[in-house]
């Protein structure tokens, strides 16, 4: 008698506990369900469409400057590989 209280209440604490989370489950589920218009569809495209454009035009700056810097550093790597040989021509 004692292990069949034990269990009925172990039971109603795990529906107690597991019904609520199953029914959130569900109103997730029903909640990314798609509805609104074709304007609203095409609104979202086209905002989606513009964040891509800036994130592109974004990458294509940074590129840019890192491209500079680049520039700018093998100009000075040529200077002192100039100076260095310069040095060594006047050695010899």
């Amino acid at each position: 008698m004692k292990k069949l209280a034990v269990v009925s209440i172990l039971v109603m604490c795990f529906f107690s506990i597991a019904l609520p989370l199953l029914r959130a489950a569900e109103d997730e589920a029903k909640g990314t369900g798609m509805s609104g218009t074709s304007t609203d569809f095409s609104d979202m495209e086209k905002t989606l469409k513009q964040d891509r454009a800036d994130t592109l035009e974004r990458r294509v700056s940074d590129l840019e400057q890192a491209n500079r810097f680049m520039a700018e550093r093998v100009k000075m790597l040529e200077k002192s590989v100039y100076d260095l040989k310069d040095k060594v021509d006047r050695r010899f």
